[in-house]
């Protein structure tokens, strides 16, 4: 269902490091987010993160599936030829935790082409992990939603395009959303408001973090207003998620907050 406005959500993953993970979804909350992201599913305990998420009166807006071996280098698991019963299982467990913590949208995660295996292979493998996750979203409260990386910096990826992810949704059905990364975007030399444009109604979820760098907004060269402007002027009811490493201490890094809040509101 569309959002009525326009609402911001933090990663509890990359922001508030600083701080135990306990402590993260109040504190978000207290900084002035309505919402949270777990992108690290290992640091979310089943058994404390729902009580924590209602005891800081905050939406737990999004959680990612297992990645694997991804964060330290390796291929990752929702594409990777062979490991289809990793990947199947750690989706099933992401997705029991996503509906207690009543996340709205539960991220597939990305994965890499192993060196000496084909992108086509890792592709028809991705194709059908999507379709299992599709069939099975039928019976979650989340929405399953992939994203495309940036190829700077992740150059053997899997997928990396927006046109290619919307290719993939569609073959997968319209349970499947797309997850629009601001940050991979610019690093991949992509022009923002069209693509927004050309993939609007496949756009279940926005992330951002200003380029290069991967910082908040103000420490790079994204135009945050305009964007934000032709947001709203597409039409666009959803999340805004912060994914952002800070320069410091992430309530030092904060000063963009007000203006973001203004414009979402105004």
């Amino acid at each position: 269902m569309p959002e009525a406005a326009i609402r911001l959500s933090a990663s509890i993953s990359l922001m508030f490091r600083e701080i135990p993970f306990a402590e993260r979804f109040a504190a978000a909350r207290q900084a002035g987010f309505e919402g949270v992201e777990i992108q690290v599913i290992e640091e979310a305990d089943p058994a404390t993160a729902p009580d924590l998420a209602r005891a800081a009166g905050i939406e737990v807006v999004l959680l990612n599936v297992s990645l694997g071996d991804f964060r330290t280098g390796g291929p990752g698991l929702s594409g990777v030829p062979e490991r289809e019963p990793a990947f199947r299982a750690a989706l099933l467990t992401a997705a029991d935790l996503a509906d207690r913590l009543g996340a709205r949208f539960l991220h597939l995660g990305p994965s890499r082409v192993p060196a000496g295996e084909s992108r086509e292979r890792c592709l028809a493998v991705y194709r059908d992990n999507l379709r299992f996750a599709a069939e099975r979203s039928r019976d979650w409260r989340d929405r399953p939603v992939i994203e495309p990386l940036n190829v700077v910096e992740t150059p053997d990826i899997l997928l990396s395009s927006l046109d290619d992810a919307g290719a993939l949704i569609e073959a997968a059905g319209s349970a499947i959303g797309l997850q629009y990364d601001l940050y991979h975007a610019v690093l991949n030399g992509v022009d923002l408001a069209a693509t927004f444009d050309r993939h609007r109604r496949r756009i279940a979820h926005i992330q951002f973090a200003d380029a290069p760098g991967r910082h908040e907004p103000g420490s790079g060269t994204v135009d945050f207003a305009r964007f934000l402007s032709h947001l709203k002027a597409g039409g666009y009811r959803g999340w805004l998620g912060a994914e952002y490493f800070p320069t410091g201490a992430t309530t030092a890094s904060l000063a963009w907050l007000p203006d973001f809040h203004a414009s979402v509101q105004s």
